[in-house]
């Protein structure tokens, strides 16, 4: 099918961001003096063919390695320099490269420990979990002047690149009611030569629309539906298939999916219960050429009117409504009620105040398109920014307040509370009675956070700790059992679970490296002049 402009944008984005790592790791083997000598390339070959060359010696999906070693040995069998070359100018320096990174991934006995600790051993809990929604009452709103001052205090958090702000007028790309009238036509013609004869398989093969029905691009399933009884299939199909006799063929049936010509090959009876064998051919109603035409027409009919006469005026002469996006940042790729739409954005950044664009085209729009206003880049206004800062100052009350009540709480628990009798008398605490898992899982309300799973890793049977900072607020959580030591299972598991450690650590450490590279460069991105 056609490439949607979201799934083009996500594919620039991908080539552009594998283009700048491979800039970056060529610069940093440059840096770094990494050079290849002819005894590292033999030894890679012999004991360590990376994975691009073993699939030169497939065979039936597997790593042929008699036939490898048997072409490396034998002068002559095949052409070795390319893959040298390969091998001494990309493969070997991004391997070291590599190394060199990964010496600073290290993982202690410890780290192994506690994740094997994490993936095996249960944890019994109670606790009481005071959220930030149930002290939302008791929190007083931040006032004008303590948000104006949080805002000057961290002015830098409101820097905003330059922001355009547009009006538009769209026409969606969607069939009418002579694209309807075509497929019905369609479907009855083809109904018609069924009728009379025609080979019911070789005429869905030539017309269904349903995807379901291609097995190569050669042959299809001939509409095949097999068998099928009720509550199968969409209402208005099923009506007319169990309605229908051996042999008819009826339509064309509307459902969602578009226009369908059903052949009922057979029936019979299930038990109680009675089934239809069926084909179908499927007809999508899909905009045609000269609807598309027709849209492109009134598209560039109002956009000559707004360019000669203003975009209000031609909103009154053609009878069309404006809609606003406002705050498009230059990188944009969605744009208002009309979803992906980079050539609106671009041509956004690239008008003048007052202009009124071409016709632009996405995938599911025409549009026109007015440059209303342009916020330049600074500091966002404390007006626009202000539900931001309200936003903040709240969140960070409501945390404030619910760990002070857990501190509260936990008082009186050492002072000999019971978490019932607490929750009984705060209804807005949750108490979760008896809750086991393992610290790889999730508690009932408190959920997974490495807080929480960093006070279990040491804590004893028995042990009140607290308050614990959890995603949704604080929690007091009773240590009530933990499962022993498996020491069986911890000689079996170590060396897989620091295996699996070392990896996770290695590729955080990559992409860390990665992210500090990319920062510390003096990268021009000019994708925005092409697309």
């Amino acid at each position: 099918g056609e490439i949607s402009d979201q799934q083009m944008e996500a594919i620039r984005e991908e080539v552009w961001n594998a283009f700048i790592e491979e800039r970056l790791t060529a610069q940093a083997i440059d840096d770094l003096d990494i050079r290849v000598t002819d005894d590292e390339i033999i030894d890679h070959l012999e004991n360590n063919p990376p994975i691009d060359i073993q699939r030169l010696f497939y065979a039936n999906n597997q790593f042929d390695k008699e036939t490898y070693h048997q072409a490396l040995n034998t002068p002559g069998m095949m052409d070795w320099a390319p893959i040298e070359s390969w091998m001494r100018e990309f493969f070997i320096p991004r391997f070291k490269l590599q190394q060199y990174i990964n010496m600073s991934a290290i993982v202690s006995q410890e780290d192994v420990k506690d994740e094997f600790i994490k993936r095996n051993t249960d944890f019994t809990i109670s606790a009481l979990h005071v959220t930030s929604e149930s002290v939302k009452d008791i929190v007083s709103p931040p006032t004008e002047a303590e948000m104006k001052q949080n805002y000057q205090s961290r002015l830098d958090d409101f820097q905003q690149d330059e922001k355009r702000h547009v009006s538009y007028v769209s026409w969606a790309k969607a069939p009418n009611a002579e694209d309807t009238l075509r497929v019905i036509e369609e479907a009855t013609s083809i109904i018609a030569q069924a009728n009379s004869g025609q080979d019911f398989i070789s005429l869905a093969n030539i017309h269904t629309q349903d995807p379901g029905n291609q097995i190569s691009p050669d042959s299809g399933r001939g509409g095949d539906l097999g068998w099928f009884g009720k509550n199968q299939m969409v209402g208005t199909f099923e009506t007319a298939a169990f309605g229908a006799k051996k042999g008819d063929v009826v339509g064309p049936v509307l459902s969602q999916f578009g226009y369908h010509i059903i052949k009922v090959e057979d029936m019979r009876k299930k038990g109680d219960d009675k089934e239809v064998k069926a084909r179908h051919i499927l007809l999508k109603i899909e905009m045609g050429q000269n609807t598309r035409s027709d849209y492109r027409r009134k598209a560039t009919l109002f956009s000559y009117d707004a360019q000669d006469y203003g975009f209000s005026a031609a909103q009154d002469s053609h009878l069309v409504q404006s809609l606003n996006a406002n705050t498009i940042g230059e990188k944009d790729i969605f744009l208002g009620t009309l979803g992906p739409f980079r050539s609106a954005v671009r041509w956004a950044f690239n008008a003048e105040m007052g202009a009124t664009s071409d016709p632009l085209e996405s995938n599911e729009y025409y549009a026109v398109f007015s440059l209303d206003s342009i916020t330049p880049e600074g500091v966002k206004p404390f007006e626009d920014a202000k539900i931001q800062v309200r936003a903040t100052l709240s969140r960070d009350r409501e945390n404030d307040a619910a760990k002070s009540l857990a501190i509260e709480l936990k008082n009186s628990v050492d002072s000999g509370a019971l978490f019932d009798a607490i929750a009984k008398d705060n209804k807005s605490i949750e108490l979760i009675p008896s809750d086991t898992k393992k610290l790889s899982g999730s508690f009932v309300s408190l959920g997974r956070s490495d807080q929480i799973t960093g006070a279990l890793l040491n804590a004893r049977n028995g042990d009140l700790i607290g308050p614990v900072k959890t995603y949704r607020g604080y929690s007091i959580i009773q240590v009530m059992e933990i499962s022993p030591f498996d020491s069986t299972s911890w000689l079996a598991q170590k060396d897989l679970v620091r295996l699996d450690l070392v990896r996770q650590k290695q590729n955080r450490v990559y992409q860390s490296w990665m992210a500090d590279m990319k920062n510390d460069a003096d990268i021009v991105d000019n994708r925005k002049y092409y697309f």
